[in-house]
């Protein structure tokens, strides 16, 4: 019995420490991953499925679900992609909260995400922002409006010459300045 109980920590150590990345996924054609856990109470274990993932032939996650001991789902994940690997649809389900959150996702000839749409469990859009780059690609401003299409908060972003990030300024619903971030580099 002590056997048993020894070989199966050693093999819950091994699968968990044997996690792939998203490039070994890819390299060597996982399609699925399922994850064990042993809990050991009073000198009795008990191995119940934690996870399950599911990956895109690209080693993207496509679903991710976490169970609790009881075998109940915990969380679920799931997600879709356009051809050239930018997600454009994911969609969360909180079991605590009992809540499903899905957003969707648009992007531009570069790959850059220019939208981002969160929706309510009914469907209706909750929550959109829009995302703007300059020539170098780099994010120049977010806007957050809600439902009815209201500013809720805006972003604007400035670069330096060695294209760094160095201002940040929030703005609010009446277009006054809330916050503002500095950054500041030292160079060798």
């Amino acid at each position: 019995m002590n056997r048993i109980i020894i070989l199966t920590v050693c093999l819950v150590m091994v699968l968990s420490v044997s996690a792939q990345s998203k490039k070994e996924r890819k390299k060597d054609k996982i399609k699925s991953t399922t994850e064990f856990a042993t809990t050991f109470i009073n000198g009795v274990s008990t191995t119940y499925k934690s996870s399950y993932e599911e990956y895109t032939k690209n080693g993207k996650v496509l679903m991710k679900i976490e169970y609790s001991p009881e075998g109940t789902i915990l969380s679920k994940e799931t997600a879709k992609y356009d051809e050239f690997g930018n997600k454009t649809e994911e969609t969360k389900y909180d079991a605590a909260k009992m809540k499903n959150v899905r957003k969707t996702y648009k992007y531009d000839a570069f790959k850059d995400k220019t939208e981002e749409v969160e929706y309510s469990p009914s469907g209706t859009v909750e929550r959109k922002t829009a995302f703007t780059y300059n020539s170098n690609g780099e994010k120049t401003s977010e806007v957050i409006t809600d439902a009815a299409g209201t500013i809720v908060k805006k972003m604007v972003y400035t670069y330096n010459p060695k294209k760094l990030k160095v201002n940040r300024q929030t703005f609010n619903t009446t277009n006054a300045l809330e916050e503002e971030k500095k950054w500041e580099y030292e160079y060798y």
